[in-house]
């Protein structure tokens, strides 16, 4: 089995394996993509996987549209 890596505790807004993310969680994660940042350094900040993130860009009509209502 790999190393796993140590946790940087309990940060406000981060996601644990089988949490949900909230609707804020995803904006703040997509309008970052937009501003230029690079995906991986997002998820690693959101302690999440990066696929999260893609799928968050992948649905983000969707998302925007849910938050506007």
């Amino acid at each position: 089995s790999g190393s796993k890596r140590k946790s940087s505790g309990d940060v406000a807004g981060t996601v644990k394996k089988g949490h949900a993310i909230t609707m804020e969680t995803k904006v703040k994660v997509i309008k970052r993509v937009e501003r230029g940042k690079k995906m991986l350094d997002i998820a690693h900040s959101y302690n999440m996987n990066h696929s999260i993130v893609v799928t968050n860009l992948q649905n983000k009509d969707k998302i925007m549209e849910h938050v506007k209502s």
